[in-house]
């Protein structure tokens, strides 16, 4: 795998393409991009490697919960209870 941790140059048309397919909603939470509430959209890199934009490495979450995941979801874990994102991905 190449893993140079860099966006690649088009990060910002992929990025806006995971949010469209989550309706522009958290796929965690699912509130809608509302930076005022701080649930600003983002795209999370599941395995940490910001050049692995696959479909299945990547998750439209709000900053709270992109805080949360970040923090708790580690590659290839069993899930008590799969989030929607998880199912979607197949993982």
């Amino acid at each position: 795998m190449n893993f140079t941790n860099d966006y690649p140059k088009n990060w910002p048309d992929i990025a806006r393409e995971i949010k469209r397919k989550a309706n522009f909603k958290c796929e965690n939470c699912g509130h809608k991009h509302s930076p005022p509430t701080g649930h600003t959209l983002t795209v999370h890199h599941l395995d940490g490697n910001k050049s692995n934009c696959d479909y299945t490495n990547l998750v439209a979450l709000c900053q709270r919960c992109h805080l949360h995941v970040q923090a708790t979801y580690l590659v290839g874990q069993q899930f008590m209870f799969k989030p929607q994102w998880a199912e979607v991905r197949g993982l």
